[in-house]
């Protein structure tokens, strides 16, 4: 009796092991046996035999992430897109980016477009997939001064522009995702913006030189803007920045080294400004206006020969970090 009753305790554990192990080992199993890939690399190329002192870029995706770099060796495009596809899980066998993408390249003059739309009877089957990796590299000719409008719905861009290098407006817009504008020592001649509905903003702006008053608006409504500044440097130009964000964290770390250069930070918090101990600001005033939500920040030199003058704004939640630094102190 004993034994019996042992053999039935078995039973039932060698049951419970297959539902617990077995059942879900025969569905990844009969899963990935179906398991297949897409890999796919494209080149799209603009040229001309008589290349032009300014061109426009426009891009569009609905995915991926966008990297726009700028190339200085003598080369036979104006510009260049590479695009990298790779698609993984499983009903993928017989297919190819072609049943899920359709691309656009408009490349007889300019403005040059570029797109990249999910089609819309895929994007279930697309958000299915184990594995997706869209990635747009472009690279741009250095003696060009470009116009950049870049547009993607998931996902991020990023935009490096090098020492030496001269661009006109800048445009970048991100539905879900993050922004990266990257320029040193560069040349500016347009106005620069990022905008973006749930994400981050970052602008990096070391030694830049402005052959015009330019404007920079970041605006977001969930995530962080930083304004990453540094000039040492005559910038022949004055800067007038808009920070808005509805929730998100506005962050500016700005130094300069020139009584050549001043800046003034207006900043506007509906719910307040909570803890200040870990911010600083050498070289600025500070001003608050009574019963009001603004903080004025202005340097010592402000109103000099050329001056950063910007407005923050957020309306709900978030906070502010500064970190200020202006000579003469």
């Amino acid at each position: 009796m004993e034994r019996k009753y042992k053999s039935i305790l078995f039973i039932i554990y060698l049951f419970f092991v297959f539902t617990i192990i077995g059942i879900p080992t025969f569905i990844l199993l009969a899963e990935f046996s179906n398991f297949s890939r897409i890999d796919e690399s494209l080149t799209f190329i603009y040229s001309s035999t008589t290349p032009p002192v300014k061109s426009e870029l426009n891009l569009n995706a609905d995915i991926g992430t966008i990297n726009i770099n700028y190339i200085n060796q003598p080369v036979d495009f104006i510009i260049r897109v590479d695009v990298y596809i790779e698609l993984g899980g499983p009903n993928l066998d017989g297919k190819s980016y072609l049943d899920f993408f359709n691309i656009g390249w408009e490349n007889v003059t300019s403005p040059v477009n570029f797109t990249l739309d999910l089609l819309s009877d895929m994007w279930l089957d697309f958000l299915n997939l184990h594995q997706a990796n869209i990635c747009i590299n472009i690279i741009l000719r250095a003696d060009i001064i470009f116009d950049i409008d870049a547009s993607i719905k998931e996902g991020d861009i990023k935009l490096v522009v090098p020492m030496g290098i001269t661009v006109n407006n800048l445009l970048l817009n991100v539905i879900n995702g993050n922004i990266i504008y990257d320029m040193h020592h560069c040349i500016l001649e347009g106005n620069i913006s990022g905008i973006v509905k749930n994400g981050n903003i970052t602008v990096k702006a070391y030694n830049n030189q402005y052959n015009q008053n330019c404007r920079l608006t970041l605006v977001n409504e969930v995530g962080y803007i930083t304004f990453d500044i540094y000039q040492s440097e005559e910038m022949g130009a004055n800067i007038t920045g808009t920070g808005i964000t509805k929730t998100g964290i506005i962050t500016v770390i700005y130094n300069d080294y020139s009584p050549n250069i001043g800046a003034q930070f207006i900043l506007y918090n509906e719910t307040g400004f909570g803890a200040e101990g870990q911010n600083t600001w050498i070289g600025f005033e500070r001003d608050t206006l009574p019963l009001t939500s603004f903080i004025y920040f202005y340097s010592k030199d402000f109103l000099t020969q050329n001056n950063y003058n910007f407005s923050l704004f957020k309306w709900d939640g978030g906070d502010y970090f500064w970190n200020l630094y202006s000579i003469p102190t």
